[in-house]
């Protein structure tokens, strides 16, 4: 098994957010983490790669138990993971983010980032922080599969962007999981985006999961959206 969470209970110093959540992911699957704003999606991200405090439970690379609060640990074995505030380097040029990712990468990258977003290609020598939101998450997108992970954890991929920039975020996701093996865990505010991309969801209200199956299986629930409406 590739990633594993075991009972996770995770926060931020005396906060405790996320309860018990538990879930298996192996080389190539993708699952979505879905449910209304502030129902600790984005702590259980964050508490899953060392970014948060984590309170219980146990996190497992290849079926080797990892350190809690030790991000550097989960990179070296090629967990990339892309916040929601995307976490672009504003003064380096879109070349030099790409490159400077390849340089840190878990593995060389089968994937070409340029013919997956062509535009970039045109923008290189262009700062980062003079891109749209849009462009930049494109570029947030890019870096992160630059780096040859097996794991990619993306929170928040669609947020505040138009339609055309998240149908290219969207086929370069289906393209990475489908001609790479590349795994991915993805939380949206947009539940039928999130479930297209996506093979497995769980759903989290208050920090824990209360709904969890294929995106086939929920979707056809009468209750599913009840679960998710903000």
């Amino acid at each position: 098994m590739l990633f594993s969470a075991h009972n996770v209970g995770g926060g931020y110093g005396a906060i405790h957010i996320v309860k018990d959540v538990s879930f298996d992911l192996d080389t190539g699957e993708t699952l979505a983490v879905l449910g209304r704003n502030g129902m600790g999606k984005t702590t259980l991200l964050r508490t899953l790669v060392g970014l948060a405090d984590r309170f219980a439970g146990e996190v497992r690379v290849d079926e080797r138990p990892q350190p809690p609060r030790n991000p550097r640990a989960f990179a070296r074995l090629g967990i990339t993971y892309v916040p929601d505030d995307r976490g672009v380097f504003a003064r380096l040029t879109v070349a030099e983010n790409i490159r400077l990712a390849r340089l840190s990468a878990y593995a060389k990258s089968e994937l070409d980032v340029y013919q997956l977003f062509p535009a970039l290609e045109e923008l290189a020598d262009q700062p980062a922080g003079t891109l749209s939101g849009g462009q930049q998450q494109q570029l947030a997108i890019a870096r992160a599969l630059a780096t040859g992970p097996r794991l990619l954890i993306v929170d928040e991929l669609s947020q505040g962007l138009q339609p055309s920039i998240v149908q290219d975020l969207t086929q370069a996701l289906l393209t990475a999981t489908h001609e790479s093996g590349l795994a991915l865990i993805l939380v949206d505010q947009n539940p039928e985006l999130a479930m297209r991309i996506c093979q497995r969801v769980i759903v989290m209200q208050r920090g824990e999961v209360v709904a969890a199956g294929t995106t086939t299986e929920l979707g056809a629930g009468a209750n599913f959206l009840d679960l998710l409406v903000v």
